[in-house]
C-alpha cells in the first residue's frame, strides 16, 4: 500500500499523527506500506519516497516542483493508495494517478473542507481554486473517508460526495502515572498545544488565563510554533505566569500535558482538535472550544459545560475556574470520560481496513498488499 501526504513526522500536525498510527495498524495487520510525502530544504522526513517542493509564495501550502516520475512509478507499484488531504497537491496528484492506472484510491479528508485560506490574496486564491477543481475531482474519483463527524457534512457541501467516516486512530496511551493534585492556593496549571495560527487562536488562551487570574492563581504553559510565535513573545514579556515552550517533540508535549492541571484548546476552526482528543483519553481534564467534533469528545453529560463556544476568553475562564472549584471530583469524571474516548478511538485498525476492502470494486487491492492476520 502506498501512503501519501506531503508532510510526515517529526513534522508535527494531525495529518502527520494520523499516516504514522495508520502505518502501524496496518503493519500489525500484515499490510506493507510505502509513505511518499514532499522533501522541503533543511526538513527531515521520516519517509521512504520524496518528491522535491516548494512553498507557494510567503503561503505554507507545499507544492512539488518535481518528482512526477518518481509518484507515477510508485503509484504503479502499489496495490491502493491511501492519500491524505483534499487541499493540497502531492495526495490529490496521487489518487488522479491512481485512478489513471486502474489503481484503487482513498481520499482521507482531514478537515471539514472549509474556511478561509491564510496567505496573500492570490495564493489562497490559487489555493481555493484547486481544491475546488482538482481537489473535487479526486474526491469523486477515489473513495472518500472523513475521520471527523464534521467533514462528513463539508464532503456533501463542497464536493458533491458521501465520505465513509472512520473515528481518528489513536495509539494505546498511558494515563498519566501520578495524576496530578490541586492544591488550595497552588497556581493552575494550563497547557495548550498546537500550531501557532489564527485558526488555533492562542491569543485567546492568554486572554481567558488573564481572567482567570482575577479570581485564582493560574499559569499558561504554550507548545507549539507558527506565525504568532512574536505576538506572544511580546505578551510574555509582559506575563510572568506566560511560558512559550516552542516545538517539543510529540512525547514531551505529552509529558507537558501529563503534568497539567488542565488541558486548553482555544481553536476558532478545527475538525479533529488531536491534542485535546490525546488528553482527554489519558483523563486529563481538558477546556476545549466547540468546533469540529470536540462536543463529542465529552461523553459524559457532566462534562458538556466544559466545551465552550469558540471567541469567547470569559467562557474559557468560567469553565477553566469550575474544574478549579471541584477538581478532584471533575479528575474522578475525565477519567471515566476517558474509558469511553479509548473504546472508540484506539480500536481503529480493523475498521481502517474494512473501509479499505469495501472501496471500489476494481480495486479491491488490500488482499494482494498482504495477508491480514
Amino acid at each position: 500500500m502506498l501512503l501519501v501526504a506531503s508532510f510526515v513526522r517529526p513534522h508535527p500536525g494531525g495529518i502527520e499523527d494520523f499516516v504514522d498510527t495508520a502505518r502501524a495498524l496496518l503493519a500489525e495487520r500484515g499490510v506493507r506500506t510505502t509513505v511518499l510525502a514532499c522533501r522541503l530544504p533543511g526538513w527531515d522526513t521520516t519517509a521512504d519516497v520524496v518528491v522535491p517542493t516548494r512553498f507557494l509564495g510567503s503561503s505554507s501550502w507545499p507544492l512539488p516542483v518535481g518528482g512526477w516520475r518518481t509518484l507515477w512509478r510508485e503509484v504503479s507499484s502499489a496495490d491502493l493508495v491511501l492519500a491524505n488531504n483534499t487541499r493540497q497537491v502531492l495526495p490529490v496528484l496521487a489518487v488522479l494517478f491512481a485512478r489513471a492506472q486502474g489503481r484503487p484510491a482513498f481520499l482521507v479528508m482531514h478537515g471539514s473542507g472549509v474556511g478561509p485560506y491564510a496567505g496573500r490574496r492570490a495564493s489562497a486564491f490559487a489555493r481555493a481554486w484547486f481544491q475546488r477543481s482538482l481537489g473535487r475531482l479526486a474526491m469523486r474519483l477515489g473513495h472518500p473517508i472523513s475521520v471527523s463527524r464534521a467533514g462528513l457534512e463539508g464532503a456533501r457541501d463542497l464536493y458533491g460526495v458521501e465520505a465513509s467516516y472512520l473515528p481518528y486512530p489513536l495509539r494505546r496511551q498511558r494515563p498519566p502515572v501520578h495524576p496530578t493534585d490541586l492544591r488550595p492556593g497552588e497556581a493552575m496549571r494550563i497547557v495548550w498545544v498546537g500550531r501557532l495560527f489564527p485558526e488555533k487562536d492562542p491569543l485567546r488562551a492568554v486572554e481567558a488565563v488573564q481572567i482567570l487570574r482575577r479570581g485564582r492563581s493560574a499559569e499558561l504553559h504554550v507548545c507549539g510554533e507558527g506565525p504568532l510565535r512574536r505576538r506572544l513573545e511580546l505578551l510574555a514579556g509582559e506575563r510572568s505566569w506566560l511560558h512559550l515552550h516552542g516545538a517539543l517533540s510529540r512525547q514531551s508535549a505529552q509529558d507537558l500535558q501529563a503534568g497539567a492541571h488542565v488541558c486548553l484548546s482555544t481553536s476558532a476552526a478545527d475538525n479533529v482538535q488531536v491534542a485535546v482528543l490525546e488528553a482527554l483519553s489519558r483523563g486529563i481534564p481538558t477546556v476545549a472550544t466547540r468546533v469540529g467534533d470536540a462536543r463529542s469528545y465529552y461523553g459524559l453529560p457532566s462534562l458538556g459545560d466544559l466545551c465552550v463556544p469558540a471567541g469567547d476568553p470569559a467562557a474559557v475562564a468560567a469553565a477553566l475556574g469550575e474544574i478549579a472549584s471541584s477538581y478532584d471530583c471533575y479528575r474522578r469524571r475525565f477519567s471515566a470520560n476517558a474509558e469511553i474516548l479509548r473504546a472508540r478511538h484506539e480500536n481503529v485498525g480493523e475498521e481502517l481496513v474494512r473501509l479499505l476492502r469495501s472501496g471500489p470494486a476494481e480495486g479491491r487491492g488490500l488482499e494482494r498488499a498482504a495477508p491480514v492476520r
